[in-house]
């Protein structure tokens, strides 16, 4: 039987300040004025839980929402809890998402690209550029898919892969032996395997790669 997400349910989550409920539809009814109390409250409703941000993987975080599940919880009890977090976590060797993702149970892949925030792209030393993978053979990918941007810089670089750039804001300027390439948002650039080039750009730029194969570094 399936279970039902009522306004009550909605209201109760924006009381302890969640952004999101978890309700698969094979197991939850919503009513249609609960889906309107969370679409005015900005409250999702997902199918599963979002994989957390790094952030949410501090010793910090942790310990806080241990305690928050232990009643009564003293000052001995807490410096326990504050160690055995930190020599968990000392252990846990696996990567975490750098982005909002969600994950359906066919393997389909929702990046909320707004939320996505560059980390520091080492192949170009000394410049500011921001990159970050999105998709890779983590996610059984034969393509690799991720977002970068920076700041009036330019840097060379060899291909040894196929890329397409979609470029989001400003100017992407791709140069060539041949020529310069300038792509605007909604503009599209396929650079293909083997070629030397410059990027760069005098304004700023955000755009999405796509390489193929994924493992392209």
């Amino acid at each position: 039987m399936k279970k039902l997400i009522s306004a009550a349910d909605i209201k109760q989550a924006k009381l302890d300040k969640k952004d999101y409920i978890v309700a698969p539809s094979k197991r939850f009814i919503i009513t249609p004025e609960a889906l309107d109390i969370a679409k005015n409250d900005g409250i999702r409703i997902l199918e599963e839980a979002p994989e957390s941000n790094t952030k949410n993987f501090s010793p910090e975080f942790i310990k806080n929402e241990i305690k928050a599940q232990l009643p009564n919880v003293d000052t001995t009890q807490s410096k326990e809890i504050e160690n055995l977090v930190s020599k968990a976590l000392e252990n846990f060797s696996q990567k975490v998402p750098s982005c909002p993702r969600q994950i359906n149970d066919d393997g389909i892949v929702l990046i909320q690209g707004s939320a996505v925030q560059l980390e520091v792209f080492d192949g170009a030393p000394g410049k500011n550029i921001g990159l970050t993978d999105v998709i890779g053979p983590e996610d059984k990918s034969n393509m690799g898919v991720g977002y970068m941007g920076w700041e009036n810089a330019f840097f060379p670089w060899t291909l040894t892969y196929d890329e397409i750039n979609v470029v989001l804001e400003g100017e992407l300027h791709v140069k060539t032996a041949s020529g310069t390439s300038i792509a605007k948002p909604g503009d599209i650039i396929f650079i293909p395997k083997g070629s030397t080039v410059e990027f760069g750009t005098p304004t700023h730029v955000r755009y999405i790669y796509i390489t193929y194969p994924a493992d392209w570094s």
